[in-house]
């Protein structure tokens, strides 16, 4: 299959439009700098009637906040959850002759980058979302108090966080797998569900049990948070919609040859897209129920690897205007937002 469009930002694509010089390799990163903020404001008061008149990002800097006080806070304050975001230090290949803690530290310098370039993917979802909204003539955010709401909330986060990878600046910083379509149908006990799950959907990593403990109580967590919220699926074909991002460091040896080895690492962000059956939703996130149940999902895998070079050049610009649009820098929103990698390397 192939990759989605890229998500309607409609009267904020004259700041899309700044991101995306910042991934021309003919723009330069110093020029970039001094310009962003100017160029943000200009931009923002050519976008017309989509902003507020004296803060035209109010509405984006004030769910970016949201986000980073994690799922919790997000539901606090009924808002759907931005995606999941899990990064995983992976076990080093045997025959990698770097050291464990080069290799672990390499693996960490990746992942740092992938999370820097979600930040960005999150001002995009954040404004996609938005225009979502307005364009149904709900400029407010749906309120997940409100099942049919909650609903349609999930749907158009799920939406985005897939989208946002196949749209500029993004689109621009990686190459694409064609992206794999999956059916997964199980009948299980409560007690099996975090562990089915996380089965299914980290099939082919490679996880220690310190590993796949901590990667549980990330979903505990999620998973408690949403347990009060009451969705009516009816109006998103009967499915409640979620994207989850795992990010990795793919090492190999491209020679492929043991006694000439030159081994690369690929900083990679798997985007699963997944639609689960409402009745499924409902039984998974129902605290009281202990019944058994058939867990029914269709899901999309993409893997997305970052150009790093094309990363690095354009960053000092993305980072630029993403401060002058939210008022925080990559660290700090990723301070708050990301929890710490899972280390598979862990015993």
């Amino acid at each position: 299959m192939s990759l989605p469009t890229g998500p309607d930002i409609g009267h904020f694509h004259p700041v899309a439009s700044l991101m995306s010089r910042a991934t021309d390799p003919l723009h330069t990163a110093p020029v970039a700098r001094g310009a962003a903020g100017s160029s943000v404001r200009a931009a923002a008061a050519s976008s017309g009637g989509s902003f507020v008149k004296d803060d035209p990002f109010a509405e984006i800097r004030k769910r970016m906040t949201a986000a980073a006080e994690g799922t919790e806070g997000e539901t606090k304050k009924k808002l759907a959850p931005m995606p999941p975001d899990v990064a995983v230090v992976t076990e080093k290949e045997e025959d990698n002759p770097a050291t464990d803690e080069d290799y672990k530290r390499k693996a960490i310098q990746d992942i740092q980058h992938l999370r820097d370039a979600a930040s960005i993917a999150d001002l995009y979802i954040a404004m996609s979302n938005l225009e979502k909204r307005k364009a149904r003539g709900h400029p407010d955010e749906y309120r997940i108090t409100d099942p049919a709401e909650a609903a349609q909330a999930f749907a158009d986060m799920a939406d985005s966080a897939y989208r946002v990878m196949a749209g500029p600046p993004l689109v621009g910083l990686y190459s694409f797998s064609s992206g794999t379509v999956r059916t997964f149908s199980r009948r299980m006990s409560k007690t099996e569900l975090h562990l089915g799950f996380l089965g299914e959907i980290f099939q082919g990593f490679s996880l220690t049990k310190a590993a796949t403990k901590q990667l549980d109580g990330i979903l505990t967590n999620f998973i408690k948070s949403l347990g009060d919220i009451s969705v009516s699926s009816e109006k998103t074909n009967n499915s409640v919609d979620q994207t989850i991002r795992i990010h990795q460091t793919i090492a190999m040896n491209i020679t492929g040859d043991d006694d000439h080895q030159v081994w690369v690492y690929q900083p990679r962000t798997r985007i699963i897209y997944m639609h689960v059956d409402g009745s499924t939703w409902k039984w998974a996130t129902k605290k009281a129920s202990h019944e058994e149940s058939t867990f029914n999902m269709r899901y999309v895998v993409v893997d997305c690897d970052l150009n790093v070079n094309k990363w690095l050049a354009a960053k000092a610009e993305l980072e630029a205007i993403f401060k002058e649009v939210t008022s925080t820098t990559f660290k700090d929103y990723g301070k708050m937002r990301f929890s710490a990698p899972v280390d598979s390397t862990g015993k």
